[in-house]
């Protein structure tokens, strides 16, 4: 219900654009009807999710509430969600077909 709302009053959500640091605090304080820890959770999701990891590792401008620009998305930054965005080995090989070890049943 809650990260219904915040999706639906904020396009910075809805396009997944690189939040300002501390937008949690800025969430908060626009939604008071909602209770804190629950807002932290909802943004805690929302920057796990792939759309916005792969937005971060394009880097650029970060955004407010308001969906004006507000700092940058560190090099440090940029390159962590890279890394997180990158296919990871085991995911790669589990995606391999498995060959049965030996058919007895000839």
């Amino acid at each position: 219900m809650i990260a219904d709302h915040v999706y639906s009053k904020f396009d910075v959500f809805r396009q997944f654009r690189p939040l300002a640091l501390g937008i949690h605090e800025s969430l908060i304080a626009a939604l008071p009807q909602f209770d804190a820890t629950l807002i932290s959770r909802v943004v805690a999701n929302h920057c796990r999710k792939p759309r916005y990891v792969k937005s971060l590792a394009r880097g650029g401008k970060r955004f407010d509430l308001a969906n004006k620009p507000v700092g940058e998305v560190s090099a440090e930054e940029k390159k962590a969600a890279e890394q997180m965005s990158a296919p990871k080995p085991a995911a790669v090989a589990e995606a391999a077909p498995v060959q049965p070890a030996g058919d007895s049943a000839e």
